[in-house]
């Protein structure tokens, strides 16, 4: 089973709407489904992936419950006279579908991560992504410095000087530095101008909450 786990899962798994119960067994584990989901119910019990089985059973019992959007299919034979009857008493868990969504939240309701057809929450996407042509450090500065603000906090000053304070903090981290590796007081006071919605003018108030205008 091993060469199986070094199969990396496909990515475009996240993009099915629902899937069938022996391809939800193998996502769960880890395991690339493509090649293999045809084959596995007629291995042998100890020719299968680990923990396949149990998450199959799983799954099923949860479409039956009705914890999991699904429906359940059942394995057909043909008849003698080319007709074509149905065994409710077996299964065909490649004809059993669920949806992929109430899947992922069934799973995250028992403590899953099911990375291989939900997006991991720390991905970083479009223009938080350090990897894409177009990111720019200094906008992402922006962006943490507005998100960072807390309206709760007892910090003294007014909203343009705690953006200008934690951009200083956080120099290091989006290029914010000079030659000599000190924040750059120039770009962190033009950071803090876009970052900044408190315009108007005036002095900062005692209550931090209610912060006057810079």
């Amino acid at each position: 089973m091993d060469d199986l786990e070094k199969v990396e899962v496909s990515k475009f798994w996240r993009l099915a709407e629902s899937v069938n119960i022996v391809q939800a067994a193998f996502l769960i584990n880890g395991t690339e489904p493509q090649g293999i989901e045809e084959y596995v119910e007629n291995w042998a019990a100890d020719k299968r992936p680990e923990n396949y089985v149990a998450a199959r059973d799983a799954i099923t019992s949860a479409i039956h419950g009705g914890s999991l959007e699904g429906n359940i299919g059942h394995i057909t034979y043909d008849l003698p006279n080319g007709g074509e009857a149905i065994d409710d008493s077996v299964i065909d868990y490649r004809k059993s579908r669920v949806t992929v969504k109430s899947l992922i939240a069934w799973l995250e309701s028992r403590g899953f991560v099911t990375p291989a057809i939900s997006l991991p929450s720390d991905v970083q996407t479009g223009f938080r992504d350090p990897a894409h042509p177009r990111y720019s450090p200094k906008l992402m500065a922006v962006v943490e410095a507005w998100e960072s603000y807390d309206s709760e906090s007892d910090e003294p000053g007014t909203p343009k000087q705690r953006l200008m304070k934690w951009l200083r903090l956080n120099a290091s981290r989006f290029g914010l530095t000079d030659d000599d590796g000190k924040p750059s007081e120039n770009v962190i006071e033009e950071l803090a101008k876009v970052a900044n919605w408190a315009t108007a003018g005036g002095a900062p108030k005692t209550k931090p909450e209610q912060p006057a205008p810079d």
